[in-house]
């Protein structure tokens, strides 16, 4: 199989919360992990990231400031990429029966790990997805 430049481009997740420490914490530690981390603070500006890029996953805090939050962001990111995993997370929400249709969910606080393990584990996926195809 050739190898483009595309197949060696490391894979871009975007990083939505808030909290500007704990947004530039998880993008480090995605880098330290091979990913591209791309941030944003808003809901608003989230939305806006998912309409110009390609993403191959979301880290999306579900208490955002603004009229979107990590629920629509997270709904918006699963109906373009369906088979991209998502995480959300939050330190006050419980998750209620039907809510999280697509993705995990992580309380905080959570070991930066743990998050890189679900990307991981979302990457195998879609690489042997490709695979059979």
């Amino acid at each position: 199989m050739d190898s483009t430049s595309s197949d060696l481009a490391a894979p871009s997740i975007l990083v939505v919360d808030d909290d500007a420490g704990v947004r530039t914490a998880i993008a480090l530690a995605l880098r330290q992990a091979g990913y591209e981390a791309v941030p944003a603070s808003s809901g608003e500006d989230a939305l806006d990231l998912i309409a110009a890029a390609d993403f191959d996953g979301l880290y999306c805090t579900i208490e955002l400031p603004g009229q979107v939050d990590g629920w629509e962001v997270g709904t918006t990111f699963s109906f373009i990429w369906p088979d991209k995993p998502a995480v959300y997370a939050s330190a006050v929400q419980t998750i209620l029966p039907g809510r999280l249709r697509h993705g995990i969910f992580l309380r905080k606080p959570f070991a930066m790990d743990r998050l890189v393990r679900v990307f991981e584990a979302g990457a195998t996926a879609a690489s042997a997805k490709r695979q059979l195809t």
